[in-house]
């Protein structure tokens, strides 16, 4: 998902080719909405405005919220989306992690991840997870699940409110932009930092009805510090087992051409801004921000 970056070794070669039409049926995505807020009222995440929450684990997810608290709801279709048979993810690596219990998450208390109350949780918990990323495993991730809302906005408004987090955080970030990333987001090496770690950043929302890789019944980002990839992508075998054990998933999964602003990781002229937010068509999405402390 939100691991997009997995799949970047993949798409160019995948999007020279012609689209080729799965035999199987496609599990619809109305058959794993979360409730909206009416049916929730009163379900609240621990602490949510208040102290810094704890990251959760899985089981703790499970044991903490029930059945059909949005929480619960949230995190069972993160569930669900990773580790469907009927649907398998590309990401396989993300699909690991959750198995693993690799990932932690935190909850949000508005839909909005941009609400000072959101950014100020989503910084505690960047500083909490980073600093111990490595400990969780090898396909960790953070996993902010934000609470559903009364009507699904364009893909353009939740594009402006994730790059509007990001610009929140670098206010609150207490370390200082490391010097071997470029600051202006429109330059090729800049990828988000925070508390000195490069991370990469994958959102789905409900807006994306098209590119399902990238749906989620509530806003949902996926944050995983980038030194994972260099593990995954370390030797030409690894970069070419990535590539047989996704190849075959991509082109099944969404109903839209590859994103042409996907490309092998790393690879020269490829923008991570335009990266990490994908719209629900093949245009590039926008960051509204040259350079996000100024």
């Amino acid at each position: 998902m939100a691991t997009g970056a997995i799949l970047y070794s993949v798409l160019v070669q995948l999007f020279k080719r012609p689209p080729v039409r799965s035999l199987l049926r496609r599990l619809p995505l109305k058959a794993l909405q979360v409730s909206r807020p009416e049916a929730l009222k009163g379900t609240s995440s621990p602490k949510a405005g208040g102290k810094p929450q704890k990251l959760l684990s899985r089981l703790e997810v499970e044991e903490a919220f029930k059945a059909q608290s949005w929480q619960r709801q949230g995190f069972d279709f993160f569930a669900t989306l990773l580790t469907s048979k009927d649907r398998v993810y590309p990401c396989v690596y993300a699909a690991k992690g959750f198995k693993a219990q690799e990932h932690v998450y935190t909850f949000l208390s508005s839909p909005d991840p941009s609400a000072p109350a959101n950014v100020k949780q989503i910084a505690a918990a960047l500083l909490d997870y980073l600093p111990r990323s490595r400990q969780l495993g090898p396909n960790t991730s953070l996993v902010i699940i934000a609470p559903p809302e009364a009507q699904t906005l364009p893909d353009t408004e939740y594009n402006l409110q994730f790059w509007s987090l990001l610009k929140a955080l670098t206010a609150l970030d207490p370390q200082t932009w490391p010097e071997n990333i470029p600051q202006e987001t429109d330059t090729e090496g800049w990828c988000f930092c925070f508390a000195g770690e490069p991370c990469f950043m994958a959102v789905l929302t409900p807006a994306h009805q098209n590119r399902r890789s990238r749906h989620a019944p509530t806003v949902c980002i996926a944050i995983q510090p980038k030194w994972i990839f260099d593990i995954l992508f370390s030797t030409p075998q690894k970069r070419e087992g990535a590539l047989k054990k996704v190849r075959s998933l991509v082109e099944d999964f969404d109903d839209i051409p590859l994103s042409p602003d996907l490309g092998n990781y790393g690879e020269k002229g490829k923008l991570e801004t335009r990266q990490y937010f994908l719209l629900d068509r093949n245009e590039s999405s926008v960051c509204p921000f040259r350079n996000l402390k100024a």
